[in-house]
């Protein structure tokens, strides 16, 4: 046969075989999260609260919906009612905590005047106003309400929030009356807070981050930390920082006078919260979508798992073995974590 018949011929076997084998394909582990339920808003879910029951949601011109975690089944609010039977209109809703022991339900509301209003949540039915806090609470960045373990006279409830001048935290007794515990002033716009036993943590954007002592509200340190640090989540002794531009910060504040940046993890979008779970770390990110990382060691998070399909992602938080993501297009997702 003519070498150029048996080039030819050897080529066209090698084709053949080419064409018969399978493609080889990178090894993908099995995904850590996954979508369980979505269940659709109005409007943009800007903040949750979780609890053992339920999952309230602040929804901007959207109202609020409160789901019920045993069945997702959703109820959702544009009004509250005043306790003589009349209904007013909720304002834009920024922020939102719950305390279930009480039955208590507290908005950040931005209208006419930025408040926190106080609602009785006992007939789930109507949502019966109870209270504002007006003055000192303009420009609103965060806001959690805890009951206290041990109450003080009448005072059964601490409420704590950021707003333009600072952070402050309130005692409320449930009805009407509420009082100043204490207060700080970082000398930039306070973004999140979180509490120990000792400390009061408070991120300041481009300022990073301010430790108090918490029983004289004395200055102990600040950390200046890349990008513009949002809220803030302590576990154990370390602070886990969403800084906008620059993703995940983590820090200790083992030594309190002396925090030290462990790591960073740029995320892309704009990191705005932050929550955990043991040592899984979740991430909200705009439009960079969800992160979830794992942070036993905290110097050198790794990356589990990055999440797109849910778009432009505003706040998580875990509830035992799921994660709930608020978003802007897709309402409330909710995702099985393995």
């Amino acid at each position: 046969m003519p070498k150029r018949l048996l080039i030819i011929a050897g080529v066209a076997l090698m084709l053949l075989t080419l064409s018969c084998a399978k493609r080889s394909t990178e090894y993908q582990e099995e995904s850590w999260l996954t979508l369980e339920r979505e269940i659709p808003v109005v409007g943009n879910a800007l903040d949750i609260h979780v609890d053992d029951n339920t999952i309230y949601v602040a929804q901007d011109q959207g109202g609020i919906s409160i789901i019920q975690r045993n069945n997702y089944s959703s109820k959702w609010y544009t009004t509250l009612t005043a306790e003589d039977g009349s209904q007013a209109p909720l304002g834009r809703i920024k922020r939102i905590s719950a305390i279930p022991e009480y039955n208590r339900l507290f908005l950040n509301e931005v209208s006419a005047t930025d408040r926190i209003v106080i609602l009785n949540t006992a007939d789930p039915d109507t949502l019966v106003y109870m209270f504002d806090i007006i003055g000192g609470t303009s420009g609103i960045k965060d806001l959690d309400a805890t009951a206290m373990a041990e109450p003080e006279g009448m005072f059964t409830m601490n409420i704590g929030y950021c707003y333009a001048d600072g952070f402050k935290y309130d005692k409320y007794d449930g009805s009407i009356l509420s009082t100043p515990a204490y207060s700080v002033a970082p000398p930039a716009t306070a973004m999140g807070f979180d509490l120990t036993d000792d400390l009061i943590l408070v991120t300041a954007g481009q300022r990073g981050v301010f430790i108090y002592d918490r029983a004289s509200q004395q200055y102990k340190s600040e950390l200046a930390l890349p990008g513009e640090a949002q809220k803030v989540v302590v576990a154990g002794n370390l602070a886990l920082i969403p800084s906008r531009q620059a993703g995940l910060c983590i820090v200790s504040f083992a030594d309190p006078v002396h925090p030290a940046l462990l790591s960073t993890f740029d995320t892309s979008g704009y990191a705005t919260s932050v929550d955990f779970s043991g040592d899984k770390v979740a991430v909200s990110s705009g439009s960079g979508g969800v992160y979830l990382l794992d942070i036993s060691d905290p110097a050198n998070p790794t990356l589990l798992e990055h999440l797109t399909s849910c778009g432009y992602s505003n706040v998580v938080k875990f509830a035992d073995d799921k994660l709930v993501v608020g978003t802007r297009d897709q309402g409330v997702l909710i995702y099985k974590l393995r």
